[in-house]
């Protein structure tokens, strides 16, 4: 029996057709109680000042005759004015977007927030950063479609820069009840970072065209739960409303991430991603409202635990390809500048004889 039909979510896009003008901007930070010393016209104001000032700087320069002498001085002065047009140029556009998303997110009487910090999402992207930031946070509690989407950055510390990791976007779904942690890992487009992830858990490979796409990542003892979740019907769905995120569920959580790239600025890509929250919690909640884990033994389930300790997270924190194919080639170029430290001479010496 397929699923019954059910009426598109509607909502209202026209904010997201516009451009956001200055009154739009001023309005946004005003809202959002954006500090003085980050408000637009402040940085705007700053920016100019800055440029004002290197100009003039260079025109003392000039007169003065030290860029004859010293003409690398002009081109700082002039790499430095580029660079801070520049910095204000992706800041306007940065804020632009989300103020955007803001006018979509209050037009349809959901909540906005500008900015969060130490948010505690189990996720395995947000579980591996210590300190990370979400811009641009949409919440909706619309029961036929409840989700929060945003993006989301990690910031560095210190000793704690090993956890940084690239941006994402994410969609956060509640599930009925707690399910085991299973990670669908794409295969093209990695970004939950999944070098070690689950170690000592199985990895498997499905059926037909979703093999080329993505595996699963789930402990070992629990391959026929994740089968029985994500069903071939489920699984074409996921490839025509998110070939390019990876999913992961966690405890009663379902995350859909996405590229850092994503824009969810823009009217069709906000429309896909209301339409994947709308079916994807409508479909995973039908998989996983009655789920019970076998194994978690009698006392597991007379005290409400839906899933045995052995199924309630994968192994290991997981590695950023990236980050390792980073550190090697630190390891080799110190390598190399060590040997011919060391060695350069009597190489070159002894090809010279």
């Amino acid at each position: 029996m397929g699923d019954a039909v059910v009426a598109p979510v509607e909502v209202d896009l026209a904010p997201l057709r516009r451009s956001a003008g200055l009154r739009d901007i001023t309005a946004y930070e005003r809202i959002c109680r954006v500090p003085p010393h980050r408000r637009f016209v402040v940085v705007l104001t700053a920016v100019l000042l800055f440029a004002a000032a290197m100009l003039v700087g260079l025109w003392f320069l000039g007169r003065a005759d030290i860029l004859q002498v010293a003409p690398i001085l002009g081109v700082f002065v002039i790499g430095y004015t580029i660079i801070a047009a520049g910095g204000f140029v992706w800041f306007a556009v940065s804020l632009g977007r989300r103020v955007k998303i803001a006018a979509f997110a209050w037009r349809n009487d959901w909540a906005y927030a500008d900015l969060l910090t130490h948010t505690r999402r189990p996720g395995s992207a947000f579980a591996r950063v210590v300190h990370g930031q979400e811009r641009a946070v949409v919440v909706c509690a619309d029961e036929r479609m409840p989700f929060e989407l945003g993006h989301h950055h990690s910031v560095s510390r210190g000793q704690q820069a090993a956890t940084v990791q690239r941006p994402f976007a994410f969609i956060e779904l509640p599930l009925p009840t707690a399910v085991p942690h299973i990670v669908l890992a794409n295969r093209t487009r990695s970004i939950i970072p999944t070098l070690g992830l689950g170690r000592g858990a199985a990895k498997m490979d499905l059926e037909g065209e979703f093999a080329s796409v993505f595996r699963l990542i789930v402990p070992e003892g629990y391959q026929q739960d994740a089968l029985y979740i994500f069903t071939p019907d489920l699984m074409a769905r996921v490839i025509d409303l998110g070939s390019r995120a990876e999913i992961e569920l966690v405890s009663d959580r379902l995350y859909v991430y996405l590229p850092g790239s994503t824009r969810f600025d823009r009217a069709d890509v906000m429309r896909a991603a209301v339409t994947l929250a709308e079916e994807f919690h409508r479909r995973f909640a039908a998989r996983t409202a009655l789920y019970r884990d076998d194994a978690a033994g009698d006392l597991a389930l007379r005290a409400g635990v839906s899933v045995g300790l052995r199924g309630q997270r994968l192994g290991g924190r997981g590695v950023s390809v990236l980050a390792v194919a980073g550190t090697a080639a630190a390891i080799l170029l110190s390598a190399g500048v060590t040997a011919v430290t060391l060695f350069g001479g009597d190489v070159l010496g002894s090809l010279g004889g």
